[in-house]
């Protein structure tokens, strides 16, 4: 049987859903907020997981529900709310129900309503308080109990480390999970793991028969040839109610921007060095300050002579000198890469703003891109660094992004689509640059900007942003993008997360300086509108 997402859709099991790729386990708190933004409440996708969860455990059941026991293992978050509902459903449907419950409370005012609910019916519940239950369950032989017949694991999921990281648990969790292994050592009951088993890769995973994961399959459940990891068991993809676009960007992407350290020094949040002018000048400044105003910590703008004596600097930007009298040549390159690779060298190189299209200055983009390849450099493709592209290839090795407007991708690439490109790169490089089932899946994007950003990456990976102000349309707006990406990059963020998060502050930032400053409104006034705009995201998470 066929228990892809793939196979499932092809057989009418489950509706196609919006996000037809393997998701970051990141995304799916990206897409609960984008989901409350668009109408549609947490507790209702917390209903609908927990109703497939307890459906599915019910249709592994021979005959009636009478005599067959079922346990939940219930963590303290969302996962373990999950258990809780799935528990109630169950309990309404004649199953004996016994909730093992690893912690006093929940974590989450929505995870506490659904335990709250859970004990409405009377389900036995017991809780651990360090070293044993707070009342004893019925007694487990080595051999495993009879009367259990399924075991649902909803005590953690994927965890602090991502699937396939194995990240140990660590705390009660872990607790739960040794006395779990020790008391069903004989292999019964059946065990059902909500999203992930628990302890994924540890030594103290409880290895599933079965998986029920939601919206789609996530990253680190496949190995680099595609085959589900050992522990995973049969793997079932159950559909949540999103609402029409969660795909597109949202305030939701500001769940996989970086925490800030309390004991962080300077640099620990990434340098980026834009590389731009020579006829102009203002573009890589406005690409440094959008890259400042994303977190990172130093921001290096080079220029040819001429160009950086044209420019009032910023105090926030750090000037390097290239010199090349009016735009950059092959001389100056090795000059760049040392930049990159010195010291703690750079975290995100943004290439291309203002640069111009003389023949000398694409030979010295395509070389500082092949060197950005060589040394894992994540790189922003902006403006007239498009036209070094090979016609019709993703540069070879690069990790990063790029972002054509409509001409610019016409020229790079003709008819042919985006995804298509990507694909092929991928196909062609090494499995570590973009490994399908691996976070590295986000390591490439292309951006076609316009009214709508279009966004798309690896293995089916789409996306639009809208909104924003008409004024948006004025110069400078794509360095704004360019140098936010950069600078989200230099953080830590991948090439696909760091564009999504991108694309949606720029257009808030436009929408709120539109409504500030109205049609005066130009590029320069928008970094501090951006500083503004991922502030206030961040309310919503911190």
């Amino acid at each position: 049987m066929d228990t892809t997402s793939a196979g499932k859709r092809a057989a009418g099991v489950y509706p196609v859903s919006d996000a037809s790729w393997f998701l970051h386990w990141d995304e799916v708190g990206v897409f609960d907020i984008n989901s409350t933004a668009l109408g549609t409440p947490p507790l209702e996708l917390m209903l609908a997981a927990g109703k497939h969860l307890a459906n599915i455990a019910a249709s592994g059941v021979d005959g009636s529900p009478d005599g067959v026991e079922i346990w939940l293992l219930c963590g303290p978050g969302n996962n373990g709310g999950d258990g809780y509902v799935a528990a109630k459903v169950l309990a309404e449907g004649g199953f004996n129900i016994r909730i093992l419950a690893s912690h006093t409370s929940q974590k989450t005012s929505l995870a506490q309503a659904a335990r709250d609910n859970a004990t409405e019916p009377g389900i036995p519940i017991h809780i651990w308080l360090g070293k044993d239950w707070d009342t004893q369950p019925p007694s487990v032989t080595g051999d495993g109990a009879t009367s259990v017949g399924i075991l649902i694991d909803a005590l953690l999921g994927v965890g602090p480390g991502g699937a396939g990281a194995a990240s140990q648990p660590r705390g009660a969790v872990g607790e739960v999970l040794s006395w779990t292994a020790s008391h069903f050592s004989g292999g019964a009951p059946k065990v059902l793991a909500c999203d992930l088993p628990t302890g994924f890769g540890s030594n103290l995973q409880l290895r599933a028969g079965l998986t029920v994961t939601f919206h789609e399959e996530k990253l680190g459940m496949r190995d680099s040839d595609g085959n589900y990891h050992l522990g995973l068991g049969q793997v079932v993809i159950a559909p949540l109610p999103f609402p029409s676009g969660i795909t597109d960007v949202g305030i939701g992407d500001v769940m996989r921007y970086p925490r800030l350290n309390s004991e962080a020094r300077k640099g620990d949040r990434g340098r980026v060095l834009v590389v731009g002018g020579g006829p102009y000048h203002g573009a890589p400044i406005l690409a440094g300050l959008a890259a400042a105003r994303m977190g990172a910590d130093l921001i290096h703008v080079a220029m040819p002579t001429e160009a950086l004596k044209r420019v009032k600097w910023p105090v926030d930007l750090i000037p390097e000198e290239i010199p090349d009298e009016e735009f950059l040549t092959g001389e100056s390159v090795s000059g760049m890469v040392e930049r990159m690779t010195t010291g703690r060298g750079v975290q995100a190189l943004v290439i291309g703003p203002g640069s111009g299209r003389a023949e000398e200055t694409l030979r010295a983009m395509r070389s500082l891109l092949t060197a950005a390849a060589e040394h894992g450099v994540p790189c922003v493709i902006d403006a007239d660094a498009i036209y070094s592209l090979p016609r019709g290839e993703w540069p070879t090795g690069v990790i990063g992004v790029a972002t054509p407007h409509g001409v610019e991708r016409e020229g790079w690439l003709g008819e042919d689509d985006p995804a298509e490109i990507i694909a092929q790169a991928a196909e062609s490089a090494q499995p570590s640059k973009w490994d399908l089932y691996s976070e590295s899946a986000e390591n490439a994007v292309i951006i076609t900007t316009g009214e709508i950003d279009e966004i798309v990456g690896l293995g089916g990976r789409s996306s639009r942003a809208r909104g924003g102000n008409p004024r948006m349309a004025v110069a400078g707006t794509g360095d704004l993008l360019a140098g936010s990406i950069g600078g989200l990059m230099a953080c830590g963020m991948s090439p696909w997360a760091a564009s999504r998060l991108a694309c949606y502050l720029l257009r808030e930032a436009g929408r709120v300086a539109g409504e500030q400053l109205g049609p005066g409104m130009v590029a320069s006034d928008l970094p501090q509108y951006l500083a503004g705009a991922l502030a206030t995201a961040l309310l919503i998470r911190d």
